[in-house]
């Protein structure tokens, strides 16, 4: 924390500007008038590592509580400015685990800004945008003052989480008007909900439900209207978000791409490189099978060998991918790549990642094997759809024709246990109305089925 700051008194300051500065507890009893000099624009905060206590499970399915690190992005952490009345606070509560004691928020502003960022002081301390750290486990008091002292603007802010001490699962039923046959693929980007799936007519389409930014500086997504379905020249399940782009197998067995804002007018064929399966992506490779390895590519051209080993048992179906940075090391992606495959009838299949610029850390794609040390395995279910979700990975899928639980991974696949009672699955979602998919939007669950009922739940 920096030392500048602004004593709340009376007294005169020889120097002229900490006695401009002097007058901040004076302005809270005489408010200036908003004005463009002194005023907060935009306000985020950086993610947020906290420590949790979760269930550890061994091999007999005897769980203990042990302490892992979650981390929530700052980037799904959207704010409301309210200049009125003064306030900022988050729009969708936090869950409950979240530590909000050492919190680095980002800002932009007229003039500078200043906090009562320490319990029992009546000081106010200059901050600087996305460097200090403050304990947001209680409302803060800011100001922002003009550079030339004459205008200032008092703020609140909190930032909400969820009170109770157990996190619980609850659903919100949404209708809309989606389209769509079957499975579906689904990546938010360009402030839009992507998904890929096919018509009545087995076509290959896209759609979208649209981000609003304006209400909150940040998207908020409407799902309850969806674009009208066009047809895409690549397989829906094939589809995966690389770079800021979209990649599809084609029909002709090469790699295409196109730009979110492009997808109904543009799909360009980008590489030479016959595939069979297009799997995957991270922060450095895509991703694909050529019929005798996993191949990996950075810049479209380069194809090198990413693993060889259990390619029998590589996803054919169902197939979703996941990439984050490692919480020891930023320079390492952690991609973990789940589906069905037509050799394993018992199991849906995992595998698993670690990838650097560094070839001496680069490790080549891993099958985690279900064995009798095991035997929580991802279950083969019909339909099965994976998402992460607060540092977690969720899994969704029929069994016998019924919904009946959500499944939850706290270790990057390798063991997966039923959600029975805190984390149920809505209740009407029903298979007997089609295959349902499972993704996160910003700080919520997704699951989208194709009759076009939608639930959004959030872990409370």
């Amino acid at each position: 924390m920096r030392k500048t700051y602004i004593k709340q008194t009376f007294y005169s300051v020889a120097v002229l500007v900490l006695a401009l500065l002097t007058c901040v507890s004076c302005i809270k009893d005489d408010e200036t008038e908003t004005a463009p000099e002194s005023a907060i624009l935009s306000f985020s905060v950086s993610s947020i590592t906290s420590s949790v206590i979760t269930k550890k499970y061994d091999s007999s399915g005897n769980a203990t509580d042990t302490v892992v690190s979650k981390t929530i992005n700052g980037s799904d952490i959207y704010f409301n400015i309210d200049q009125v009345n003064g306030h900022i606070s988050n729009v969708d509560s936090l869950p409950n685990w979240v530590d909000l004691t050492r919190v680095v928020p980002t800002f932009t502003c007229y003039g500078s800004v200043f906090g009562k960022v320490v319990a029992g002081d009546e000081t106010y301390y200059m901050l600087t945008s996305g460097s200090d750290s403050i304990d947001f486990s209680k409302t803060v008091e800011l100001v922002c003052i003009s550079t030339d002292g004459e205008s200032s603007k008092h703020y609140t802010v909190d930032i909400y989480k969820h009170v109770n001490a157990t996190d619980t699962l609850e659903w919100k039923s949404i209708t809309s008007d989606l389209s769509i046959s079957g499975q579906c693929k689904l990546y938010v980007a360009d402030e839009r909900v992507y998904a890929f799936a096919q018509n009545a007519e087995g076509e290959d389409v896209v759609t979208f439900a649209q981000g609003n930014a304006a209400a909150y500086r940040q998207p908020v997504y409407d799902a309850t209207t969806w674009s009208t379905p066009v047809s895409i020249p690549v397989e829906s399940g094939s589809v995966v978000l690389f770079d800021g782009n979209f990649y599809g197998r084609g029909t002709d067995g090469y790699l295409y791409r196109a730009k979110p804002e492009q997808l109904a007018a543009t799909w360009t064929k980008v590489s030479g490189q016959p595939i069979e399966r297009l799997l995957a992506a991270d922060e450095y490779y895509l991703y694909a099978y050529d019929g005798t390895a996993i191949i990996g590519t950075s810049d479209l051209n380069t194809w090198t060998v990413q693993g060889t080993a259990n390619l029998d048992k590589l996803p054919e179906t169902s197939v979703n991918s996941f990439a984050y940075t490692s919480n020891t090391n930023s320079t390492i992606q952690v991609a973990v790549m789940t589906g069905l495959s037509s050799n394993d009838t018992r199991h849906g299949v995992a595998w698993y990642k670690m990838t650097s610029p560094d070839d001496n850390i680069n490790q080549p794609w891993s099958y985690i094997e279900v064995t009798l040390d095991n035997p929580y395995g991802l279950p083969h279910l019909d339909h099965l759809s994976v998402t992460r979700y607060n540092d977690a990975l969720y899994a969704i899928g029929s069994e016998a024709g019924a919904y009946e639980y959500l499944y939850r991974s706290d270790d990057n696949g390798i063991t997966w246990h039923p959600q029975t009672e805190m984390y149920p699955l809505p209740a009407d979602l029903d298979a007997a109305n089609g295959a349902a998919s499972i993704t996160t939007v910003g700080n919520s669950l997704w699951i989208i089925q194709e009759n076009g009922k939608i639930w959004q739940g959030s872990i409370r």
